[in-house]
């Protein structure tokens, strides 16, 4: 993995004395098995960056096409505090944690002063530019109403990237492009970046850091609703730790689903927004149904969803599963079972520890080799 150092400038001036004391991150996207590097933080149990400050650098303009397929430029959001972040039209890793954070801050800082905030996207994916792309992502994530996703022709993001020194690009078959969001005051400069931290858990206290930083940079007058800090907490949730999540159904949360220590178990942590969600967990279904296969349960990581009511809604539209499927609301279980994609496959030996995982779905048949492999090596019966 590359790791240039980061600095932040506008124009032809580069901000070198705002060289941060981290190394730039890199999100990693496999079409088919994503992966994903976690970033290198100042603090050994606190992933989540306060913010640089860049100290008023003019922002530089651009113009894209959004998710609607209009043009827009970032100078026509002047008078508005504007929230720019790099997201990758299909990224399933950190990109998600990026924009739940945009629209956590947004509701943290309430109506009032939300109506002074822009949020924008721009498309860090070097082969999925077409407006469709990003109208996808947006629809996935909930936010069509929301933001202005922008694209472009590979040239055009390629000279925006470099205007903002950020990083795309495509090693071995993976794409690899610097997470970062800024914050451009009403006056169209650049006064705050920041590095998304891959753990779910870190949503929370993101989204509070971040709208107390837009905040800062309302007008005066502006009602802003009470802010409070979230301090992030490591997870102390793992294989070897019981522990009982909200159990959905198609009418709602009703009872818990257990996951830890006691036989062998298959997790698999998805969202409704992954692609073929519904398709590969209707085929979990009867891979779990089958006699031999270990206990499963779904999980769904709801600190990348639109709405905690995500996964309910996606099963309202299924057959009934024959597993059950937990809430993830906090994302503690899936930094705990080590996930860092969606969907991710985690089979535990019912003593603590992970004995096969697997990022990305794949075919029954495929599961239910490396599942008995995996037993059979370990000693286990399902």
């Amino acid at each position: 993995m590359k790791r240039p150092f980061w600095w932040a400038g506008g124009g032809a001036v580069v901000l070198a004395a705002l060289v941060v004391a981290w190394v730039s991150l890199s999100v990693k996207q496999k079409a088919e098995a994503p992966v994903y590097h976690k970033p290198v933080t100042t603090t050994v149990n606190d992933p989540v960056d306060p913010g640089t400050s860049l100290g008023g650098t003019p922002a530089p303009n651009f113009t894209l096409t959004d998710q609607y397929g209009k043009k827009f430029s970032l100078s026509q959001f002047r008078g508005k505090v504007v929230v720019l972040a790099f997201v990758d039209s299909q990224c399933t890793t950190i990109c998600p944690l990026t924009t739940e954070s945009m629209m956590h801050a947004l509701q943290m800082l309430g109506p009032e002063a939300a109506a002074h905030v822009k949020l924008v996207g721009i498309n860090a994916n070097p082969v999925a530019i077409a407006p469709t792309y990003v109208k996808q992502y947006s629809i996935a994530h909930g936010m069509m109403n929301s933001w202005d996703f922008g694209t472009a022709s590979l040239p055009q993001l390629k000279a925006v990237w470099s205007k903002y020194h950020v990083s795309s690009q495509i090693v071995q078959g993976a794409i690899d492009h610097t997470p970062a969001l800024y914050i451009i005051d009403a006056q169209g400069k650049e006064q705050e970046l920041f590095l998304t931290a891959s753990q779910y858990a870190a949503v929370s206290p993101e989204s509070s850091v971040l709208a107390q930083q837009i905040a800062r940079f309302l007008p005066k007058g502006v009602k802003v609703n009470p802010l409070k800090s979230a301090t992030y907490k490591p997870s102390t949730i793992g294989p070897g730790s019981p522990v009982q999540v909200p159990k959905v159904t198609p009418t709602g949360e009703q009872g818990t689903v257990t996951m830890g220590p006691g036989k062998p178990q298959l997790s698999v942590f998805f969202a409704s927004w992954v692609s073929n969600a519904k398709q590969d967990l209707t085929a979990l279904s009867a891979y779990a149904s089958a006699p031999g296969s270990p206990s499963v349960v779904g999980v769904d990581v709801a600190t990348t969803e639109p709405s905690n009511s995500a996964a309910q809604h996606m099963l309202q539209t299924m057959q009934p599963l024959s597993f059950p499927v937990g809430i993830d609301k906090t994302g503690e279980v899936a930094d705990g079972y080590n996930v860092t994609d969606l969907m991710w496959l985690t089979l535990t030996d019912g003593k603590g520890h992970i004995i096969w995982q697997h990022d990305g779905w794949i075919p029954v048949q495929s599961l239910k080799n490396d599942v008995a492999k995996a037993l059979k090596a370990h000693h286990l019966q399902p």
